[in-house]
């Protein structure tokens, strides 16, 4: 029978590592640049990039936030060229992206998931890779089934 502490208490070592990883990351690109982002300012824009093309609304209830405020930080967003509002056909409405100015320093580029695979990579055999590859597979489905229920 799996050992439930254990399964929890190695799984948020490793989320601990990946949450100072990414702030590692975030720090050494923010820094103090002029129109550099705030770490809110940064998370905001991440979340909109996460969620692919949000509208403020979807932007705003994903955060939990009001759509006045949303609204405030998109225009922020917008004034430092990190976001564009794309209008829709629905002309009061606005899909929100971010731009090439973001993606330049975002780490968009799997490097996490890529740290992951090479360190397991160096411990694992074969047969042992394939099993996480089908239990990550299994997570990423319970996942996105929650996210359906929502």
């Amino acid at each position: 029978m799996a050992d439930r502490k254990n399964i929890e208490k190695n799984f948020e070592s490793i989320y601990c590592d990946f949450r100072l990883r990414l702030y590692k990351f975030i720090f050494g690109v923010l820094g103090e640049r002029e129109g550099s982002l705030t770490a809110t300012e940064f998370f905001a824009v991440e979340t909109i990039g996460l969620m692919g093309s949000p509208t403020i609304g979807e932007f705003a209830e994903a955060l939990s936030i009001t759509s006045s405020h949303a609204a405030y930080k998109v225009r922020q967003l917008v004034d430092k060229g990190y976001v564009t509002k794309l209008p829709t056909d629905d002309k009061r409405a606005f899909k929100l992206e971010v731009t090439q100015k973001f993606k330049k320093y975002y780490h968009g580029d799997n490097a996490y998931g890529r740290y992951i695979f090479e360190t397991l990579s160096k411990t694992l055999t074969e047969d042992e890779l394939q099993f996480c590859d089908k239990l990550f597979e299994k997570f990423v489905e319970t996942i996105e089934k929650e996210k359906k229920n929502d």
